[in-house]
């Protein structure tokens, strides 16, 4: 956006992607030791929908013409950080390559799922082994 010129700016029509890529950014930037990886972008996006699910379905039980969203939508991106930046203090450990090998990287990550869907689905477990 910012390398259109000025008569195309008012014209510009924000996308779901604009507000992905800001909240990523500002993530990345407020946590150098991290910064971006793939697979936030995915993590962010799930939220991202689950916002906007939540907002269709509140209004699909509202009666006719009274529309009235759970979040109002100028709270979305402020919201949506918030929500991403507490998921990945969870979940930072899985994105590290210093860390995969650890309990909490994504091969020890692996192992636990692993573990667990040897109990609950021996045949998918075999399966994937």
């Amino acid at each position: 956006k910012a390398d259109l010129k000025s008569e195309d700016v008012a014209n510009y029509i924000e996308t779901h992607a604009d507000m992905l890529h800001r909240i990523l950014f500002i993530y990345a930037k407020l946590n150098p030791g991290i910064k971006y990886i793939q697979g936030m972008n995915e993590v962010l996006a799930v939220i991202y929908y689950c916002y906007l699910e939540n907002d269709s379905f509140s209004n699909d039980y509202l009666s006719q013409g009274e529309k009235k969203a759970v979040i109002p939508i100028e709270y979305h991106e402020s919201d949506l950080f918030f929500s991403f930046t507490n998921i990945m203090s969870e979940m930072k450990d899985g994105f590290l390559r210093e860390l995969d090998k650890e309990k909490n990287g994504i091969q020890g990550r692996i192992r636990h799922y692993s573990e667990i869907m040897k109990v609950v689905e021996p045949h998918a477990y075999h399966t994937i082994e």
